[in-house]
């Protein structure tokens, strides 16, 4: 296990850490972070799939974790730049490094939304989507969709501007969010056609997928209902796409969560799903 950093066009540096392996298997994966989510949470899963001849990269977003490097007062960024620059720099990267293998890539939550945007995304293999869906308050039914209605039209945007950035760690327990990431986070959610409501079509590349996409989600996933990842999963139109619902009792478990498929405990059982998705 190796972290580096890299630099990126806009100037500053993003945190990696890479995952080596011995095997010279052809294939390379990259983990894109939750929203808020450190890269270190995926740091057993990555050495997992290193372990099966997989060279794995994970990192953090700027203004994130080791890719933070002032107060966020004092440093912004937005959403976008986490697809055009941050994600676009390390696919630039990988490319550079391993020119002959062929490049995969894990999408949590937010990643599976930001890959859609990134320019250079037409050069994956494959990806796992986990989690990764329409944030509009349509697709929750009841208190939930109460609560993200109000999250995204009130709580998020009035702490934000309040602040000068999100406290995520003291609302979600997450890493704290620059501030401009924090307010289109916001309008994504305000937005019922997420991006493709507020992007230009040029700005868009969802349809330059054209590989191997498994998505999954799971039952009582509070972050993400299962037509809110059927949504998202379906904008990959040229992709060739399977969708994955678990339900959690089919994996000895009462819940699995948003979080949950990376925990160690589904070593045997999830992490072998994804395995054999990424060994298409």
């Amino acid at each position: 296990m190796e972290v580096f950093e890299i630099k990126t066009p806009l100037d500053y540096t993003l945190s990696l850490t890479e995952f080596s392996s011995d095997s010279n298997q052809n294939n390379v994966v990259l983990i894109c972070s939750a929203t808020g989510v450190l890269q270190g949470y995926y740091s057993k899963f990555a050495s997992f799939l290193s372990e099966f001849g997989f060279t794995v990269y994970t990192f953090d977003y700027s203004g994130i974790g080791l890719s933070k490097k002032e107060n966020l007062k004092k440093f912004d960024t937005t959403l976008t730049n986490w697809a055009i620059n941050d994600i676009e720099s390390v696919f630039k990267y990988i490319q550079k490094q391993h020119p002959n293998k062929k490049i995969n890539c894990v999408c949590h939550s937010i990643g599976g939304q930001l890959l859609g945007l990134v320019p250079s995304n037409n050069i994956l293999n494959s990806i796992i989507l986990v989690t990764s869906q329409n944030i509009h308050h349509n697709f929750w039914t009841g208190i939930g969709k109460i609560r993200t209605f109000a999250n995204y039209h009130i709580l998020i945007p009035a702490v934000t501007v309040a602040f000068g950035y999100l406290p995520s760690k003291k609302i979600m327990g997450m890493e704290n969010l620059p501030k401009s990431v924090a307010l289109e986070f916001a309008s994504w959610g305000r937005s019922k056609n997420h991006v493709f409501d507020i992007k230009k079509e040029k700005s868009i590349f969802h349809h330059q997928i054209t590989g191997n996409i498994v998505s999954y989600s799971t039952e009582n996933d509070n972050f993400a209902p299962k037509k809110a990842v059927d949504w998202m999963t379906a904008k990959f139109y040229n992709a060739k796409s399977i969708r994955k619902h678990l339900q959690p009792k089919d994996y000895g478990v009462k819940n699995i969560g948003h979080f949950g498929f990376f925990k160690s405990k589904f070593k045997n059982t999830i992490w072998q799903e994804f395995l054999s998705d990424l060994q298409q």
